[in-house]
């Protein structure tokens, strides 16, 4: 049986799935979902989003369901399980990963589904010529900081590793091991899909502050982690590389 789109309402394989990380995030979903699902339709998409819960106690699940999306419980701990849990739950040939909290806005899925036949992950980048980001001096400090340090020490020829607002081919997710269930995982998806010789490119992207609520996310705990995996990172990049997409 066909999945039902969640855009349109007809019964259809999806072209594209969105899938959002969430925790306490009601209030921005109920503003997120009905946009997302307006360019979804402008851009003559089916489409299933796929909302991932991360045990929420402020209705999120039931705001999600409300607005025509997909819940899934997510079952390991960190961001890194919440994205698998996401990728499991669909077969969509195309899959985007974007935040609950209003900082991806998702007018830019008009850009990823522009792009979607020049690499097989695309990256919404904030620091590459055209990118910016409206955030705080310290964490864009920090944040400019840890992606220059993965960049030079990883050798990988991107500007900004840590953006998890992404376009995923299908193929690129099949059979991927990953290990890091944290926010780390974007860097390692990063490496094993270059060392698989996937094409991966940058797009231009403004982010901009959360809605409502407070970040998840505590800067010093988050840089400290992040430093901290940097060694397991730079090991993993050495022992893929001779890899390749068997």
């Amino acid at each position: 049986m066909k999945p039902m789109d969640q855009a349109t309402g007809s019964s259809a394989a999806p072209d594209l799935a969105v899938v959002i990380p969430a925790w306490n995030e009601r209030d921005n979903l109920e503003l997120l979902l009905p946009a997302l699902r307006e360019v979804i339709v402008s851009l003559g998409l089916s489409a299933e989003i796929v909302v991932v819960d991360g045990g929420s106690h402020d209705g999120t699940r039931e705001a999600a369901e409300r607005r025509g999306a997909r819940v899934v419980l997510q079952q390991e701990p960190g961001y890194g399980g919440a994205l698998l849990a996401g990728f499991a739950a669909t077969m969509a040939p195309y899959l985007v990963t974007m935040d609950a909290d209003l900082s991806h806005r998702p007018l830019f899925l008009e850009g990823f589904w522009k792009h979607r036949d020049d690499a097989e992950l695309l990256i919404a980048s904030r620091y590459v010529a055209g990118g910016r980001a409206d955030m705080g001096w310290f964490r864009r400090l920090l944040s400019h900081s840890l992606n220059q340090t993965y960049r030079r020490v990883l050798s990988l020829p991107l500007r900004d590793l840590s953006s998890g607002f992404r376009m995923y081919h299908r193929d690129v997710l099949a059979g991927l091991q990953l290990e890091a269930r944290g926010f780390d995982v974007l860097e390692e998806i990063l490496i094993r899909v270059h060392a698989a010789g996937w094409r991966i490119q940058e797009i231009p992207f403004h982010y901009m502050a959360r809605g409502s609520g407070r970040s998840h996310v505590r800067l010093v705990q988050f840089g400290w982690a992040f430093l901290k995996t940097l060694v397991r990172m730079w090991r993993l990049r050495h022992a893929v590389q001779g890899g390749g997409r068997g």
